[in-house]
């Protein structure tokens, strides 16, 4: 190996272990305390004898069981061999097309084992991360559009004190968990339904990797790189564009709001208007009204920003959220004695999925489970 690639290697590696650390931060509780500094050796106490047990007596659950109950599942429990809707899609130009939307959210609609009222349930903490990713992106404007004005395009992957502050930068613009670890983590959705979801996207962002190594041949690696560094920014991104939709059509009333009368914002006002229902031409907007936007200081973006959220008749709930339509035509809700959800094969009319079923097996795993941990 010559010594670039050798560099390269190290430099991915590296970010990939701080991205990897920043979305599985907090699974594991912090210390309560700080380590002593290394102890003098002190021999053993003798054992005190213990009074045996008494027959009737049963035994305690050793520390930590139901938190290793809760991370047993693994892909053998998971309804991986059930239809549902791919997201990794072949676009115009032949090589898969990459989702606009949260591919968390999108999962839920291919993941077989949710149903509508598990996305009600979904829903108030899709507001709360936008609002707390939307805050991100306000206090660290400055880094948002430093990164996001070519800076990841033109990164030089074999240099790793540039990766280090490109990582360091992506940091504060990073959520903690990713949404689908999140509504696990809160028991939202079950194992099952979490596990489900987390195989889904994992399977869209394996299938792009793979292709870019193939297609991309030599520097296959360096891409590899750029695409995990701009997906980490997704949800900032959205969180970004969601509030220029918001801003456009009502800028001339949030700047009225502030006491900002430079030309700059003069010229952003200028640009109001109702945005495109047409995903296609309200990008083009976004385009252009973000154009204008980055032409502020950093200080009247985020006054600007600010201003919009005053002006909200919710603070916290973002207007550009719509609600999670988890259905599609192979999804079909039983009624009857338990509310459930059943996938059927449209051509032999097979059942290939009933989640009271899931349920109920998912039950028995872990009652045996846990007659074998007791």
């Amino acid at each position: 190996m010559n010594r670039q690639k050798q560099t390269l290697v190290i430099a991915c590696g590296l970010a990939m272990s701080i991205f990897a650390a920043a979305s599985n931060a907090q699974v594991a509780p912090p210390p309560t305390k700080p380590a002593n500094d290394q102890p003098t050796y002190t021999p053993a106490p003798k054992p005190t004898p213990q009074p045996a047990s008494r027959p009737n007596q049963e035994p305690q659950p050793q520390e930590g069981m139901e938190i290793r109950r809760r991370d047993r599942n693994n892909e053998a429990d998971l309804p991986t061999d059930v239809p549902y809707p791919k997201l990794a899609q072949t676009g115009p130009d032949g090589r898969i097309a990459r989702l606009r939307q949260l591919p968390d959210i999108l999962a839920l609609r291919s993941n077989p084992t949710v149903g509508p009222k598990t996305a009600e349930a979904i829903m108030p903490l899709v507001y709360l991360r936008r609002y707390k990713m939307e805050t991100s992106v306000i206090d660290n404007l400055d880094l948002y559009w430093e990164l996001t004005n070519g800076m990841i395009e033109n990164l030089n992957m074999g240099d790793i004190n540039e990766m280090g502050r490109a990582a360091d930068m992506i940091k504060p613009l990073v959520p903690e968990v990713t949404l689908s670890q999140d509504l696990l983590n809160r028991q939202i959705l079950t194992r099952v339904q979490g596990g489900m979801n987390k195989h889904i996207v994992r399977e869209y962002k394996k299938a792009i990797t793979d292709e870019i190594q193939v297609l991309d041949g030599e520097k296959g690696l360096e891409e590899v790189m750029r695409f995990v560094l701009d997906d980490s920014l997704q949800e900032a991104k959205l969180a970004y564009e969601g509030l220029l939709v918001e801003l456009m059509s009502n800028i001339g009333k949030i700047v009225d709001a502030t006491d900002l009368d430079s030309s700059e914002v003069e010229a952003l006002a200028k640009l109001e208007k109702v945005p495109s229902l047409d995903p296609a031409e309200q990008m083009l907007q976004i385009e252009e009204f973000d154009n204008a936007f980055r032409k502020l200081s950093y200080d009247e973006g985020m006054k600007i920003f600010t201003a919009l959220r005053e002006n909200r008749e919710f603070e916290n709930l973002s207007p550009t959220i719509s609600a999670i339509d988890v259905m599609h035509d192979r999804k079909k809700i039983m009624e009857g004695d338990a509310m459930g959800l059943k996938i059927t094969d449209k051509r032999t009319d097979e059942v290939r999925f009933n989640s009271v079923d899931q349920q109920k097996k998912q039950a028995e795993q872990e009652s045996e489970s846990d007659q074998t941990d007791n």
